[in-house]
């Protein structure tokens, strides 16, 4: 399909969309051109840094109304052929669809692709998108306002009803879901749609069991059918935050802290399996490079969107677009990537090498932090830490965080603080002793100071009882200024 944008009273036309027109002030009509042929070829046989495979064909395609696209393939073709994309054939493929300045169109083909969403008017719908602190839309962070504005228009024109749609989300634990959303556009879309939001962690919860486990989930996410809308991002922990980590936020908080506990690869494929009616629609209109999944990573302007009714697979495909490295939550439920259809893009037309996270980064450069697969909370509250430093140079000092640390992984390092009860709990378990250690339940004042004197103090500082007491003065002194 070829978009324009057509002023209905001078005729002029723009490849992007404008709401009047400039000359005339005259009204604007989509105009969309569904018989596509190829009348240009060229071929590409030299790598560039956003097309390294090669080599590629560009086509220049005109519609039935004599407008024109160039478009990347993989593929061979003829001039005068018809360009037509496949539909699924499979019930787990994927769409890959490359966003050209319209983000609602994007969406429509890619569930057109997937023969729909199976939806009914009456279906009631819980849509999760992923809002997990508070940021500014360009960050990157959390899901695009405009997706999901995009995506609600696209539902109740589907004849979806507003009344039986709910946008629900709970943040990382330590940051509150309303102001998340308020931050990041959320709210005031779903106001302008008409649709209520909820914080999950509010609940009501309901036990799950699947394969053995039992998971406490949001009680709606039980009674809807669940559309998954996550931002597709990298993750200094697991690689990428996706489709399947976005899942674990409709579990309650003592859920997720056991699911890290237990070995979040294990954890993640059952609870996509206790949560059947899922359907995925990704935004990787944006996306995020770098020091994900938190402010530290950087916009990767993908222009992309993804779904799938399979989360896993949608994962396993954005992983190979961007060639990361597949997670192995992925690969459980996808033994061989080959496998997976992909509709849309072709994955080789879209493969552009996107920074991946560092393991050990902190947004502070003398802190860095040593991950046992630390929950949401811990890892929460490391960033927020470290980010409150910035600034203060100091000796530097190796953080160590979650239950699933080793020997191995502490070998050579120095100057080790444990931050959090898994960590805390787990050096003592290894035998091995921390410079210092900080609890989660102490006051975030108290943290910071204990924190900062740490980070000032060359060799193996120690905390005294008088450090503790002059941060719970500092502590007071705060809210009495406040």
């Amino acid at each position: 399909m070829i978009i324009r944008w057509v002023c209905e009273k001078c005729n002029k036309k723009w490849i992007y969309p404008i709401e009047k027109c400039v000359y005339c002030k005259g009204d604007i009509t989509k105009q969309k051109g569904t018989k596509i042929k190829v009348i240009g070829i060229t071929k590409v046989a030299i790598p560039s840094p956003m097309h390294p495979i090669i080599p590629y064909n560009i086509l220049l395609l005109q519609d039935e109304l004599g407008n024109r696209i160039p478009r990347k393939t993989m593929k061979d073709y003829k001039i005068g052929d018809e360009f037509v994309l496949q539909k699924a054939k499979t019930k787990d493929a994927v769409a890959a669809v490359k966003v050209k300045y319209d983000i609602y169109e994007a969406i429509k083909e890619a569930l057109e692709l997937l023969n729909g969403t199976g939806l009914n008017e009456d279906d009631k719908i819980l849509i999760k998108p992923s809002i997990i602190t508070p940021a500014y839309p360009y960050q990157a962070v959390n899901t695009n306002p405009d997706f999901l504005s995009a995506l609600l228009t696209l539902l109740f024109e589907l004849g979806v009803k507003k009344e039986n749609v709910i946008v629900a989300e709970q943040a990382l634990i330590g940051s509150d879901a309303s102001d998340a959303a308020s931050k990041a556009g959320i709210i005031e879309v779903c106001k302008k749609k008409g649709v209520e939001f909820a914080d999950i962690s509010k609940g009501p919860f309901e036990d799950v069991q699947s394969d053995g486990y039992t998971f406490r989930i949001f009680k709606e996410a039980l009674n809807r059918k669940v559309i998954n809308a996550p931002i597709m991002k990298t993750n200094f922990q697991l690689g990428i935050s996706g489709s399947m980590e976005n899942l674990s936020r409709l579990a309650d908080e003592k859920t997720q802290r056991e699911m890290y506990f237990e070995g979040i690869e294990n954890t993640l494929p059952k609870l996509a399996r206790a949560l059947p009616d899922v359907f995925t629609v990704a935004d990787a209109t944006s996306g995020m490079q770098g020091q994900g999944p938190l402010a530290l990573g950087e916009p990767a302007f993908l222009n992309l969107v993804l779904a799938s009714k399979s989360a896993a697979a949608l994962d396993a495909v954005f992983c190979e677009a961007t060639m990361l490295k597949i997670p192995p939550y992925a690969t459980s439920s996808n033994s061989d990537f080959k496998k997976i259809e992909v509709v849309g893009n072709e994955i080789d037309a879209l493969k552009y090498p996107v920074k991946a996270a560092a393991p050990n980064d902190t947004p502070h450069p003398d802190i860095k932090v040593i991950d046992g697969k630390a929950c949401p909370a811990c890892l929460n509250l490391m960033y927020n830490l470290t980010s409150k430093l910035i600034g203060l140079r100091g000796e530097q000092l190796s953080l160590i965080i979650g239950s699933m640390v080793t020997k191995e992984m502490l070998n050579g390092k120095e100057r080790l603080v444990a931050l959090g009860d898994c960590a805390i709990k787990r050096l003592g378990d290894l035998g091995i002793k921390a410079v210092a250690k900080i609890e989660e339940n102490t006051d975030e004042i108290e943290q910071l100071v204990l924190l900062k004197k740490l980070l000032t103090t060359e060799g193996e500082p120690a905390i005294t009882p008088i450090d503790k007491v002059r941060s719970k003065m500092k502590k007071l002194l705060s809210k009495v200024i406040g």
